[in-house]
């Protein structure tokens, strides 16, 4: 076997040997070399079986076993990599039950182009004789996500990182500094968003699929939320460009209650205990009806109330906490950021600028007629020329007609005929 592998795996978990031992016979399945690869499990803090799980195991490849005090999901990922031999990293989470061509697919797209973060695909499994309104609005959520970075031209965000599979050189995530051990969730939108900083580019592999075994119930969708609000406070601290995008900036739209989540997050924390208990039963009560619409509101203001109940946690009160949204930094332009194509030069040549400018936004012009402009998107990777076409055909088709006839090209077949190349 060789003694630097090319892969390695990290895994990290947390009581949850069963799905483990699911996620390891499946990456004894690969087609990816196995010689090649190694996988490092992180029990973090385990009491159930999964250390005598691991020891007993007989893998095709070679694994490690780490143990250490129970300190979240960031933590051991972190300790996984700092052990790991490969020049590429790829994590995994331990209900991720990898397809045969998962680590292939990894490879092949790093192989195409190094430096970059690789997403894989990950279609949620709903457990059987579970088929209920929260697992089908979770399966919506995953595949809405997943719909979106598969369309040609998709501008990525920080916010599609998903740390359950997603793979990147060793040396980079040591120069980006890996996870933050302050965030217990959404530890994977930081580093996407200090990704995006350092000027990486994301590629969704779609062949590096991966199941998910989704596990959710309600109560833990409710306690997540709760971790999503403490979260969403230190990621406004760290990037405070964010904060616009965050919901607790928009408490109003988050909610089908309007202020009232965070009214009693904030000032009646036992009244809202109270109520969120009464209203739990009412769920289940909604779910027996199939009043999805009823149920769909009542959840959302349920998730928006222990959401608030973690941005309490962290900032104490609504005074404080209307302060905390003052600090976002003002829109300023950035110096070198914002260019100026012109289309007459065909969309090629416009494509071409972009990828050697990556600018954050842009105005676009056909002669002396203004067609618009893409905007710089906090959180979003700067512009690449793949952008450019998906824009102007949702967007700015209509404006870009109008510059065409106001030029006259529409009047002059050999301009017509030039112009018709754009869209090629």
């Amino acid at each position: 076997m060789s003694s630097k592998p090319l892969i390695s795996v990290v895994i990290p978990t947390h009581n949850r040997s069963a799905l483990l031992e699911r996620t390891l016979t499946a990456l004894a399945g690969q087609t990816f070399p196995l010689q090649d690869m190694e996988v490092l499990v992180v029990s973090d803090g385990c009491t159930d079986e999964t250390v005598e799980l691991l020891h007993r195991s007989n893998t095709p490849f070679s694994l490690k076993i780490i143990k250490q005090a129970h300190q979240g999901p960031a933590a051991a990922r972190n300790r996984g990599a700092m052990h790991a031999m490969g020049r590429l990293l790829l994590f995994l989470d331990d209900d991720i039950e990898a397809s045969p061509s998962l680590i292939d697919a990894h490879a092949r797209a790093h192989n195409e182009r190094s430096g970059r973060v690789v997403i894989g695909y990950l279609p949620p499994v709903v457990p059987s004789g579970r088929i209920d309104f929260l697992h089908v609005g979770l399966r919506n959520w995953w595949e809405g996500r997943f719909y979106e970075m598969r369309q040609p031209g998709y501008r990525f965000r920080y916010s599609d990182l998903l740390g359950g599979n997603f793979s990147l050189g060793s040396e980079l995530f040591a120069r980006v500094g890996g996870f933050d051990l302050s965030f217990r969730t959404h530890e994977d939108y930081e580093l996407g968003m200090r990704l995006i900083k350092a000027g990486v580019d994301f590629f969704f592999a779609v062949d590096a699929r991966g199941y998910h075994h989704e596990a959710m119930d309600l109560n833990r969708s409710f306690a997540r939320k709760y971790e999503e609000g403490q979260a969403d406070v230190l990621m406004g601290r760290r990037h405070p460009e964010l904060l616009s995008l965050l919901p607790l900036a928009c408490p109003k739209a988050y909610s089908f209650l309007g202020v009232i989540p965070s009214a009693l997050a904030f000032k009646c924390p036992a009244a809202g205990l109270a109520m969120t208990a009464v209203l739990r039963q009412a769920l289940a009560f909604l779910q027996w009806a199939r009043m999805r619409g009823l149920w769909d509101r009542l959840r959302g203001g349920l998730c928006a109330y222990w959401y608030w109940r973690g941005v309490a946690e962290k900032l104490g009160s609504l005074s404080a906490a209307s302060s905390f949204l003052q600090t976002g930094p003002a829109r300023l332009p950035e110096e070198g950021c914002e260019i100026e194509i012109d289309l007459r030069e065909g969309l090629e040549a416009s494509e071409r600028i972009l990828d050697q400018k990556r600018p954050k936004s842009v105005h676009i012009r056909f002669a002396q007629q203004f067609i618009g402009s893409i905007d710089s998107q906090p959180g979003a990777e700067p512009l690449r020329g793949v952008h450019l076409r998906p824009i102007l055909l949702a967007g700015l088709a209509k404006r870009m007609l109008i510059a065409l006839a106001m030029e006259g090209v529409l009047d002059n077949p050999i301009l017509r005929n030039r112009s018709d190349c754009l869209w090629r």
